[in-house]
């Protein structure tokens, strides 16, 4: 008979949670309203009330957390990612220490009493993630202007769950979770080891085609600083802006390069199978995206095939234990690797103001499901490969020699053979 946790670590692990949204609130509020008051102080010719200030602040807490936002006129929607991935990781990290928590007050009942032990993470992490979401929402949409559309609260519920999710599985791992549980420890170290290989590959295989776009057009890219006062500062300005926006314009390159391409506005796609002239606001990414392609670039999706292919073949041992975690094993790697190019997808796209910014980015719909598509062949074609090869022979015969060994029976002594009876 299971019995349920004492109501004291039920109070322990409430008031925890609640303070470690406390600390969140005391890191990002502060920080919202310095930047909107540096806002305002930039904008201070146009007379602004001070009103503004607050109504930027949580604007801009809920834009960073994925919703929609109606201000001084223009619709925001496209986060800034690179904000969004570090509160995403200031989230995860006050959800893993509640979560940490909480395992040592069910210590005990987590091995005599599974349901006691789940009841008590569930109250934690959900506290945790209602007292962050609910004043958020709140003040977003009360003071910060934030509008309610299914995206933004779709993509503010993955921001949660994601992050909770991620904190769980670090504190807790996927013994205990539903639908893992058949998964070892071991082939979840080899799939998350491959999973992150092919992330970080994408992340420089996205920086590399940026490099090369700008290279081959570098008198477009600075013939777009010469429309301002100061081309210097502008630049100076736009880099860091762009920065700030740096995962999805990774994915957004990868989303050019599988095919699905980046939208402009309503000027249609661009990608690697097809060009688009439209007029682009004065941006270095923006540029890349309009004008004609060398005919040489229809063969980029290529490149997600090699990368998938090599992240499986490099490295003897890594891919010793590829091959020993099989079909499976690739399979639940890309299915991670689906999961947060899908994530990315949701939030690299949404308006940023008017004409060309009304709306930009890869289609949430079908990007993240091509790319992952083209890195998953690369991936099974490196298995494939590495399954035909010598380097598979010569494990299956490392396998033999062992198995051999382990049930060759072990000599006789000569010491207790009993003479007298016949040989």
């Amino acid at each position: 008979m299971h019995t349920s946790p004492h109501p004291q670590p039920y109070r322990r692990t409430i008031f925890a949670a609640l303070m470690e949204v406390v600390k969140i609130y005391l890191i990002v509020v502060p920080a919202g309203f310095v930047l909107a008051i540096v806002f305002w102080i930039i904008g201070l010719g146009s007379q602004l009330p001070y009103s503004a200030i607050p109504e930027w602040a949580f604007a801009l807490w809920a834009t960073v957390s994925g919703l929609s936002v109606s201000t001084l006129g223009f619709d925001f929607s496209l986060a800034p990612s690179l904000v969004t991935l570090g509160l995403w990781f200031l989230v995860a990290t006050g959800a893993k220490r509640v979560a940490c928590g909480t395992a040592v007050d069910c210590q005990t009942d987590s091995d005599e009493d599974p349901g006691g032990w789940w009841a008590l993470m569930g109250a934690a992490l959900g506290t945790f993630v209602v007292a962050y979401a609910g004043p958020l929402l709140v003040l977003a949409l009360v003071v910060g202007q934030a509008a309610v559309t299914p995206l933004g609260f779709l993509r503010l519920f993955l921001f949660l769950v994601t992050a909770v999710a991620w904190a769980l599985i670090r504190v807790r791992g996927i013994g205990d979770i539903p639908g893992l549980s058949l998964i070892s420890d071991e082939t979840w170290r080899v799939v998350a080891g491959l999973a992150r290989r092919l992330l970080w590959a994408a992340v420089v295989l996205g920086a590399i085609v940026l490099v090369v776009g700008i290279v081959i057009r570098w008198g477009d890219v600075g013939d777009t600083l010469q429309v301002y006062s100061s081309p210097v500062a502008a630049g100076t300005g736009l880099i860091v802006v762009q920065a700030l926006f740096a995962p999805s314009i990774f994915f957004s390159a990868l989303s050019w390069i599988a095919g699905t391409g980046v939208s402009i506005g309503d000027a249609g796609m661009s990608s690697a199978f097809r060009s688009t002239s439209a007029p682009v606001p004065d941006v270095h990414v923006l540029q890349l995206l309009s004008g004609d392609y060398p005919a040489w670039t229809a063969a980029a999706p290529a490149l997600l095939v090699l990368l998938g292919l090599l992240c499986v073949i490099l490295g003897r041992d890594r891919a010793r234990e590829i091959v020993a975690e099989s079909w499976t094993g690739l399979a639940v790697a890309i299915a991670i690797v689906f999961i947060t190019f899908e994530v990315l997808a949701l939030f690299a796209g949404g308006a940023m103001g008017p004409l060309g910014l009304s709306w930009f980015g890869p289609s949430a719909l079908t990007s993240a499901l091509v790319v992952t598509a083209w890195i998953g062949v690369g991936t099974a074609a490196g298995l494939l490969l590495i399954r035909l090869s010598g380097l598979h022979s010569e494990f299956a015969d490392d396998d033999e020699d062992d198995v051999f060994d382990e049930n060759e029976p072990e000599p006789i002594g000569d010491d207790i053979v009993n003479e007298d009876e016949p040989r």
